[in-house]
């Protein structure tokens, strides 16, 4: 019997590493990106457009990677996707142009997105009766969260070492090792969940459309300025007219993708709303990451160590709220130490930006980052789902990954950037307007970096220019700072003003309730 255990921990441990490289085909080349850039010699908007496209076509290709997961025989499907990434990965090296790199990229999002639910399958029809399921959700929230900060960092790493191939060869590795795992563990080709195969394919289509408007808005947005472009204004129009639409189609469908009656459940639409309101505070952490690389002048490797202090974090939150989850303490306790983490996370950057703000000043903050994300994401997946039953989880799952993926951390996060933009300008134009004759603190300074030039030979006119030009950058440096410190300062009365309204109005003093619904909880 102990022989039994050992082997069916093996089995698990191996079947959880087998998800691992289709959560990360797009995380280990997150920091390949100027590489790439330069390599193809696209212009900044094409490029980021080939960034945001696979991403959309991960998104997109959900509803239909759950479908064909449970229906295709599972040696099969995970042995097949697993050389196809290896296919497409390996044809991005050697496409022609930035349009052909995107297709193959894309390609390997959307096979890798039916490899996550075909090896999550066995998963959780093997365990999933055994496993409560708080257990489980924490499990699989750590493996997917810790792996993508791990991944990142050792893409940055692989990149620095030759050149953005390198992140490319180790995730073929990746897939190598999912070949002989598949070979080994599914001993049996079957299918477990198959079905009568049914597909809201008009639904879908109108789906990809609605998708479609969200990516032009994010890779475009903000180069228009957003609402003073008519285009911008004719997309928004066209998002509510493409919701309209869908709304009239589940009508007439009898299994729509994202059934209205979801939403019937008070937990699925204020659950969408939290995990909503998690990735507009989650999604700060870029503005950290750019801060570092385009500011201050990190390089890549640098910059991927804020990773490992995301994955400290994740280590102790993920494990402690799952045992308090299992042990069945209230929500509202989850719930606050979360939002107060991300509080803090926020409250710390305010406190540290400032001139001469170097890389150990992240750190800290960002382990408080990991424990907000490791106490609010299960909770928050475990929530939208409770009660809800199996027919309407596909419907759940996508609401809640619309509100998180979509509309707050890709669309948020394009927001974000063009706010960014505004509140620098406005305090470089401040700034610039005390560069006056008046102010003997920047004329002093001003003549002393002459004078520096003039010694190193430069003639009076060209040692001015330079003195103007070294003043202004560092104007614009100081004004960057005062944004972010802004940003942050904004971000952490966001943090922990749902606190207060939990303390307030005395929400959530139970415990989790049942899940019946088929827990896929990415």
């Amino acid at each position: 019997m102990i022989a039994g255990k050992k082997g069916s921990v093996f089995t698990l441990i191996g079947l959880y590493i087998l998800t691992i490289p289709f959560f990360n085909g797009l995380n280990v080349t997150t920091y390949d990106n100027s590489q790439i850039l330069g390599h193809f010699g696209a212009s900044t908007t094409v490029f980021t457009y080939s960034v945001y496209i696979p991403i959309f076509s991960m998104l997109a290709f959900m509803p239909l990677g759950l479908k064909l997961g449970k229906q295709i025989r599972v040696r099969t499907m995970i042995l097949s996707v697993s050389f196809l990434s290896l296919l497409f990965n390996t044809a991005s090296l050697f496409a022609p142009t930035i349009g052909w790199f995107t297709l193959c990229r894309a390609l390997m999002a959307i096979v890798s997105v039916i490899g996550i639910f075909a090896s999550m399958v066995p998963i959780l029809l093997k365990y999933n009766p055994v496993f409560n399921m708080a257990l489980l959700y924490g499990i699989l929230q750590f493996i997917q969260k810790g792996s993508q900060h791990l991944y990142q960092y050792i893409g940055a790493h692989f990149t620095s070492l030759h050149n953005w191939t390198f992140s490319v060869y180790f995730l073929n590795v990746n897939f190598l090792v999912c070949i002989l795992l598949a070979w080994y563990f599914y001993k049996a080709d079957v299918a477990p969940m198959k079905a009568v195969f049914q597909f809201d394919w008009r639904g879908w289509i109108i789906m990809i459309l609605f998708l479609m408007v969200i990516l032009f808005l994010c890779a475009e947005g903000q180069t228009r300025n957003w609402f003073d472009d008519p285009k911008v204004g004719l997309a928004a129009a066209l998002l509510f007219l493409i919701f309209g639409v869908y709304l009239l189609h589940t009508r007439f469908t009898e299994n729509p993708i994202i059934d209205p009656d979801v939403y019937r459940y008070k937990n699925v639409v204020i659950g969408a709303f939290l995990m909503f309101y998690i990735g507009i505070m989650n999604g700060t952490g870029s503005v950290v990451t750019g801060y570092m690389t385009n500011i201050l002048g990190f390089d890549s490797v640098l910059g991927a160590q804020t990773h490992l202090a995301l994955l400290l974090g994740l280590c102790i939150s993920i494990p402690l709220s799952t045992y308090l989850l299992y042990k069945r303490i209230y929500l509202a306790t989850i719930w606050i130490i979360g939002f107060a983490c991300y509080g803090l996370y926020h409250v710390m950057l305010y406190l540290r930006f400032y001139p001469g703000i170097d890389s150990s000043d992240f750190f800290l903050p960002l382990i408080f980052k990991g424990l907000g994300m490791g106490f609010l994401f299960p909770v928050s997946l475990l929530y939208i789902s409770e009660g809800v039953p199996p027919k309407l989880s596909t419907s759940r799952m996508m609401s809640g990954i619309i509100a998180q993926a979509v509309f707050a951390s890709l669309l948020g996060g394009a927001i974000l950037g063009t706010f960014i933009s505004n509140m620098n300008i406005q305090h470089k134009t401040g700034l610039s307007q005390q560069l006056t004759a008046t102010n003997k603190q920047a004329e002093n300074q001003l003549a002393s970096s002459k004078r520096n030039f003039v010694f190193m030979g430069l003639s009076d006119a060209e040692a001015q220019k330079k003195a103007e030009k070294s003043l202004s950058n560092q104007t614009a440096q100081t004004a960057m700072l005062l944004a972010y410190k802004d940003i942050y300062l904004v971000m952490s009365a966001i943090c922990f003003l749902p606190i207060f309204i939990i303390l307030l109005f005395k929400l959530w003093r139970r415990p989790i309730g049942k899940v019946e619904a088929e827990p896929i909880p990415i």
